[in-house]
């Protein structure tokens, strides 16, 4: 996955998003190709406000002019839409709650979840201290449910207790699931030492 930022003028972006298809046009340069999956952390010019908008290149556009820029199309993950009308909100001038949250960052770790009593292999897509997502083979746990994490720290593994917090059903290679991290004493702490060192390995934000 590829992982890049921007800054767009508020016009530029109400201009660009197209809510009916899902869509956003981003004045960005990469390596990206069309089919590519790319996380962008998008800002709005003259707010603090930041949010990540994931999905796959629809159209890349390399050479431009001011009035057709560069840049790619992003067609837009399911969960990445409360994020863009967000942005484009605050894009119109109207006033929304923002928080910055803590660093993700773009990486993939297997991951032991035990759901129900049977071990599923998982790969992480993202992590932060607070959650992660992951590529989920079969059928998709459903949201609310809570999920047992297993990590893996000196003799002993832990048992990292999270909520599915967002599903998005696709092809066998792009089911994906949203976990929360339920703090929860020693295993928690094992958590955020795995994320500080995804982190200071040079990982991607995204």
């Amino acid at each position: 996955m590829h992982s890049v930022s921007v800054v767009i003028e508020p016009a530029q972006y109400l201009a660009s998003w197209r809510e009916k298809n899902g869509t956003v046009f981003l004045p960005v340069l990469s390596d990206t190709r069309v089919g590519d999956e790319v996380a962008v952390r998008v800002g709005i010019l003259g707010h603090a406000i930041r949010a990540t908008l994931s999905g796959r290149v629809a159209l890349v556009r390399r050479m431009g002019r001011p009035s057709l820029p560069p840049g790619i199309d992003l067609q837009l993950e399911r969960n990445s839409l409360a994020a863009a009308y967000f942005l484009a909100a605050a894009a119109r001038g109207v006033p929304v709650p923002f928080q910055e949250r803590a660093p993700r960052w773009v990486a993939e770790l297997p991951l032991a979840i035990e759901r129900g009593g049977a071990k599923v292999e998982v790969m992480t897509l993202n992590l932060s201290e607070g959650g992660c997502a992951v590529r989920w083979p079969g059928q998709l746990p459903l949201v609310g449910d809570e999920l047992a994490v297993r990590l893996k720290e000196g003799l002993f593994p832990l048992v990292l207790r999270s909520v599915v917090c967002w599903n998005l059903p696709g092809s066998d290679r792009d089911r994906s699931v949203g976990l929360k991290i339920l703090p929860d004493g020693r295993a928690a702490r094992a958590w955020k030492k795995l994320v500080d060192g995804v982190g200071r390995s040079g990982a991607h934000p995204a």
